[in-house]
């Protein structure tokens, strides 16, 4: 997140709201982000 360059075309404030929302930490909502997104690496071309 600090990194701006590293996954640029992500809105950090939508990060940062979307987890407020659900009510997690902003750790564990990007942590089950990216682990969701490795069980479909393939269909996202990652």
């Amino acid at each position: 997140m600090k990194d701006k360059t590293f996954a640029r075309g992500v809105n950090r404030e939508d990060v940062v709201q979307g987890a407020a929302e659900l009510g997690v930490e902003l750790d564990a909502h990007i942590g089950f982000c990216i682990e969701a997104m490795k069980l479909r690496s393939a269909e996202l071309g990652l």
